[in-house]
């Protein structure tokens, strides 16, 4: 019964959409599964606040109570002459099938073989919850009926806790989220740019019993990316050794390390001696030039030491 009421509100989603947009669509799937279901169209683009009235009118769709009627025809060219605006995949269409047009009363025309409800009314009730895009195609996630129902209660709470989190309210949501999303960025920017200045001031040393170049540095809250970038730049050089350690202070009691080397520099191996002496203390890996991880912070001065001391 669920994947009834999903398809027969899938094909009234499809219909107002087409007439918002327009023109036909192209449906490459439809996949209905326990908890929700996902249509893919294949489109350069589509807009949300189409989709958002798509969805409105399909709910008014369903409270009028539109009768849903099943043709059959011996061909589509058959089906496409008595009905001219009916959409289909054609490419599942084989010349010889007998092809059924499921006809939402004065809306919408499709080819298709699934299943239907005689009637929108007994979908209950529409709900769009995610839009996501791959190329040139679109998945629109919906959920029908008392899901539906049960999942706008949920995002409804969702959408409280956001706005007591950032301090709006219902009107005023999406400036204030925008406007701190701005902010965000903006210090983003400055903390790249604190963490590129940070690494580019360390002083670089060769160790006194080999040629190695070593840049090493422990810092706080700088930021990760920003510290396997440069690490990756600067052992483009010969000779060189990068150890970074960055300790968070404010999510937890770790801090990061980050441990490469020339790939011409074949006698270190970064990630077993990472593992050596990070011991119990440290988790990570990666290959034998490049290593992240993650150490306790209480120990990361002693990692650092201990690492450069084996070099």
């Amino acid at each position: 019964m669920h994947n009834k009421i999903a398809h027969s509100a899938e094909h009234a989603f499809i219909g107002s959409l087409q007439k918002l947009i327009g023109k036909t669509l192209n449906v490459r799937k439809v996949e209905h599964r326990k908890n929700d279901n996902s249509v893919f169209i294949t489109i350069p683009n589509l807009d949300l606040e189409l989709i958002i009235r798509a969805e409105s009118e399909v709910n008014s769709l369903i409270n009028m109570g539109r009768k849903i009627i099943t043709h059959c025809f011996e061909s589509l060219t058959e089906a496409k002459k008595h009905l001219p605006s009916l959409r289909a995949n054609e490419e599942r269409i084989t010349g010889s099938n007998l092809v059924r047009v499921v006809e939402i009363e004065g809306h919408d025309l499709a080819a298709c073989a699934m299943e239907h409800v005689a009637n929108l009314y007994e979908c209950s009730f529409f709900l769009v919850t995610r839009l996501s895009k791959n190329g040139n195609e679109y998945e629109i996630n919906f959920v029908v009926g008392e899901e539906a129902k049960e999942t706008a209660i949920v995002l409804s709470l969702k959408l409280l806790k956001i706005c007591e989190e950032v301090e709006a309210n219902f009107n005023t949501v999406e400036n204030t989220v925008r406007k701190l999303k701005t902010e965000s960025e903006i210090c983003l920017d400055k903390l790249k740019n604190l963490t590129q200045e940070k690494l580019d001031n360390i002083i670089p040393y060769n160790t006194e019993h080999t040629k190695i170049t070593i840049i090493s540095g422990i810092f706080s809250d700088l930021l990760d990316d920003e510290i396997r970038i440069f690490a990756g730049r600067k052992i483009a050089e010969s000779n060189i050794v990068v150890i970074v350690a960055n300790i968070n202070h404010h999510s937890d009691d770790t801090a990061s390390i980050v441990f490469a080397r020339n790939e011409a520099l074949v006698n270190i191996d970064c990630n077993k001696l990472f593992r050596e002496i990070s011991s119990e203390d440290g988790r990570g890996g990666g290959k034998p030039h490049f290593v992240t991880g993650v150490v306790n912070k209480e120990r990361v001065t002693d990692i650092v030491n201990n690492i450069i001391a084996r070099l």
